[in-house]
């Protein structure tokens, strides 16, 4: 019996079919291939080592450093510039977006065009008419008893005395 296959489970399965064959006396000794299951190998790829790298020899020191590539100052220039130019372009439309728009002037034919002083004029009426307004009530609130003369003798104050 040839175990190429290591599964359990197909191991027992084929065995048991062997055991039915084996009670079957017309079977007996006829060639069983034909009623056992077939399964087939699969390939398992095994990792093999094509490529494998050499090694280098171990040396103590570590190599030399490799000189940097280092820009060139016109090419660092115009970048800058670059830079310098993009950054006023962003502020410029920044403050773009704060300017009022202007706003367009109607005059009107019924003012006159020296508001200002227009503005003065009614400002004198307006002083005029309070100090008019104010000397009319003191007039009304006068008491004529305090324009005539007093006959009778002043009064003395009480002074207050100071704690020593």
């Amino acid at each position: 019996m040839d175990m190429g296959f290591r599964s359990t489970s197909k191991l027992i399965c084929i065995l048991m079919i062997k055991r039915e064959l084996a009670k079957d006396p017309d079977l007996a000794n006829e060639n069983w291939d034909r009623f056992l299951p077939k399964y087939k190998k699969k390939n398992v790829k095994t990792i093999k080592k094509a490529n494998a790298k050499e090694k280098k020899p171990y040396t103590p020191f570590p190599s030399p450093q490799q000189p940097s590539k280092k820009k060139s100052a016109k090419v660092w220039q115009e970048k800058q510039e670059k830079q310098a130019e993009k950054t006023t372009e962003s502020k410029r439309k920044r403050d773009a977006a704060f300017i009022p728009p202007e706003e367009p002037v109607i005059q009107n034919p019924n003012k006159v065009n020296n508001d200002q002083g227009d503005v003065n004029a009614i400002a004198k009426s307006l002083k005029e008419k309070v100090k008019d307004i104010g000397q009319k009530k003191s007039l009304k609130n006068a008491d004529p008893q305090d324009y005539i003369a007093n006959t009778e003798a002043p009064t003395k104050k009480k002074h207050k005395r100071s704690k020593s």
